[in-house]
């Protein structure tokens, strides 16, 4: 019979988004067909389907190199700091649980077997998964492109970090983890407790934001920061010494 080139799943002659739904079909069903093996190691998974978009789209350049997966209520968020070509995912859950992909991807797909459903969203258009109703658990996470595995991190709660560099002179460095977009007020207090400075006092999306407090104006000593973020408080003490 004809021969068909590596990534022309359904054998129409082309490699097109057609491909990719059905090799998202094959990830999903734990099956097995050599034209979607792009890497050729006998197992079609995420990276096989990230060389297919590649393909597709053309090389990108802007590939992610790490990526921050956010829960916030029912809706499920990937963000990274580039192009991320397919987002899986494992899930658990009880049988009271829906699910609703994003309608923003190039391909999304899921499977559910009693109490575990596994997606993948390939090419998200945004930020956003999925939303679910009902309790659910994220198992495993997985963002892939060309360049192999994104590592992918989980924010659950709000903090704050240690500000760098401290003891310092004149400014001095924090960062902001948002478990979800939400207002922050973040300020610097002298030891009397009256604010001497507003280093934050905006909304913040999820992730995590530097923010620098220039205390060129006042005085050597020690100074408390103290954030506020939907009922948390996160509060550290400073020294500016000039």
């Amino acid at each position: 019979g004809p021969t068909y080139d590596l990534g022309d799943v359904n054998k129409d002659g082309e490699l097109n988004i057609l491909d990719v739904v059905q090799a998202v079909s094959i990830v999903l069903d734990g099956s097995y067909d050599a034209l979607a093996d792009m890497d050729g190691n006998d197992d079609v998974n995420v990276l096989d389907l990230v060389q297919m978009i590649d393909i597709i789209l053309g090389n990108r350049s802007d590939n992610a190199t790490s990526a921050i997966m956010n829960i916030d209520g029912g809706t499920v968020s990937v963000s990274g700091n580039g192009f991320i070509g397919a987002v899986q995912m494992t899930l658990s859950h009880g049988s009271d649980f829906s699910i609703e992909l994003t309608d923003e991807a190039m391909v999304a797909d899921y499977r559910t077997n009693d109490n575990m459903t596994t997606l993948i969203v390939v090419v998200p258009g945004s930020d956003e998964i999925f939303t679910a109703t009902g309790d659910f658990k994220v198992d495993e996470v997985i963002a892939a492109n060309t360049d192999g595995y994104v590592p992918t991190s989980m924010v659950t709660s709000f903090s704050l970090s240690s500000a760098y560099p401290n003891p310092f002179n004149p400014s001095t460095s924090l960062n902001l983890t948002m478990p979800s977009e939400g207002f922050v007020s973040v300020k610097a207090y002298n030891l009397a407790g009256q604010v001497v400075g507003i280093i934050a006092d905006a909304s913040y999306t999820s992730g995590t934001h530097s923010i620098t407090w220039d205390a060129s104006d006042l005085s050597s000593g020690v100074y408390l920061v103290r954030a506020e973020y939907a009922g948390n408080v996160e509060t550290q003490k400073v020294m500016l010494m000039k």
